[in-house]
């Protein structure tokens, strides 16, 4: 009988804190993450604006794993640093940055290489960063080749090609296989609650 009593006490228990976990928004915090509050436009009040400043990191491109995890931007709070860089079917190399925030039940901030604005029938995506890189004594303006919406429970992904279609670049990764990206007009996301 004490161990039917227990466990019925503990089932209540574990309902009732998951009751107020859902109730408090902690609950869909905890799941979502910055998703939640970006998408709840009754509760907080967002303020996006460009990042001061040019951000650069230097990739290897002789070795495509040594580069996961360089920062390219950190502020104490919010941080992009390099995803990934790979080669992708059409011989285009590539470099993935990854955003990552702060969130709470009073808002959320993530500085990302995307404006997350909101419009009349939902959100959009709109790409204000100046990118250039330099490789071998040559710089150039580079592309933006991809982004993620608010997917990750702290932010977001984007990305860009590292050599242009526009222009010829001889890439002899024998000869130097450093790459330079500059990244400027980073936007700052500042979620508030109302």
């Amino acid at each position: 009988m004490k161990k039917t009593h227990f466990i019925k006490v503990l089932i209540i228990s574990v309902g009732t804190i998951v009751f107020i976990l859902w109730i408090s928004g902690l609950l869909n915090i905890w799941i979502n993450g910055i998703g939640f509050i970006a998408d709840d436009v009754e509760g907080y009040q967002i303020q996006s604006y460009p990042v001061d400043g040019e951000y650069s990191v230097k990739i290897d491109l002789s070795d495509f794993d040594s580069n996961e995890g360089k920062v390219l931007y950190d502020d104490g709070e919010n941080q992009i640093y390099v995803e990934r860089v790979f080669v992708n079917g059409n011989s285009d190399y590539e470099v993935s940055f990854r955003s990552s925030g702060t969130y709470s039940l009073r808002g959320a901030t993530v500085v990302s290489g995307i404006e997350h604005a909101r419009t009349e029938n939902g959100f959009t995506h709109i790409n204000h960063v100046n990118a250039t890189a330099t490789f071998q004594e040559d710089s150039y303006k580079i592309y933006h080749s991809s982004s993620s919406g608010l997917n990750y429970r702290d932010g977001d992904s984007f990305g860009f090609y590292l050599f242009p279609h526009d222009k010829d670049v001889e890439v002899d990764i024998e000869k130097d296989s450093i790459i330079e990206v500059k990244l400027s007009n980073l936007y700052m996301h500042n979620w508030e609650k109302k």
